[in-house]
């Protein structure tokens, strides 16, 4: 793991004793330093969450000043993603313009050597296709040193930017809180089937509805699109919770598929 990871992990830990206690005030603060972790590690949507997760519990606890704090910090880096997708959008246009530009006049010294065009239209399309190539990375060149001064003065490396579909770590709270310590144990565990920090594991499990309203668990599994779901009955007992904990999401004769819990094997399957 990174330092990154490792910061990430030691605050997610932070947040999960934090949220034992029912200490709103700790775990405002707790939520916000894992918010300054998670942009440590450029996972800049997920922080701006934990920003305003921090925000909230802050305004709960009764400590306003600090809630403004928080949530004036997810509020600005929300404003710099948007920038940093804009910088990112241009330079991306910018190159490809550049490379039609090349293209170009690739192809049109190749058709003129292959006709009689005079040499005077021949330089003088050669010279407009030069002089809107040198605008173009004279613009390019202009947009990328505004981009390194907004990294100067927000420390963020904007090509690390990535667009997640969903902030998975918030996802992951969202589960701990409804069910409890328990998917701290499952997460840590997975985690160390994964090789991966406990923050990392925790944004991989979700606790959604299906149909007829059950609850379902579900672990994305790495590197794939594919969901382990475990239907979790209304009564889920200190045996389905071990059990659980010690399955593997991953293990090929479960990935993918929905799991129930069988109380006459006590087994998930």
């Amino acid at each position: 793991m990174t330092d990154a990871d490792h910061a990430i992990d030691a605050a997610t830990r932070a947040v999960l004793i934090a949220e034992a206690s029912d200490d709103q005030a700790a775990q405002a603060h707790a939520l916000y330093a894992l918010a300054l972790a998670l942009k440590g590690g450029d996972r800049l949507d997920e922080s701006v969450l934990m920003c305003h997760l921090a925000a909230r519990a802050a305004q709960a606890a009764g400590a306003h000043e600090f809630a403004t704090q928080a949530g004036d910090a997810g509020s600005e880096l929300r404003r710099f993603i948007s920038r940093g997708w804009q910088y990112k959008d241009k330079l991306f246009a910018l190159d490809v313009v550049l490379r039609a530009h090349d293209q170009d006049s690739t192809s049109f010294a190749l058709t003129g050597s292959r006709t009689d065009r005079p040499r005077e239209v021949d330089a003088r399309i050669r010279l407009e296709v030069q002089q809107r190539s040198e605008a173009v990375s004279q613009k390019r060149a202009r947009e990328l040193q505004r981009r390194e001064e907004e990294e100067a003065r927000s420390g963020i490396h904007i090509g690390r930017m990535e667009s997640p579909t969903y902030a998975e770590l918030a996802v992951g709270f969202i589960a701990l809180k409804v069910l409890g310590p328990f998917v701290e144990a499952f997460a840590t565990k997975l985690g160390e089937q994964l090789g991966e920090s406990v923050g990392r594991a925790l944004g991989r499990i979700s606790l959604f509805r299906w149909a007829g309203w059950l609850r379902h668990l579900g672990v994305a599994v790495p590197n794939s699109r594919v969901w382990t779901r475990l239907e979790l009955p209304e009564d889920l007992t200190e045996e389905a919770r071990l059990a659980l904990i010690d399955l593997d999401p991953t293990a090929d004769e479960v990935r993918g598929r929905l799991l129930h819990w069988d109380e006459t094997t006590k087994t998930w399957k």
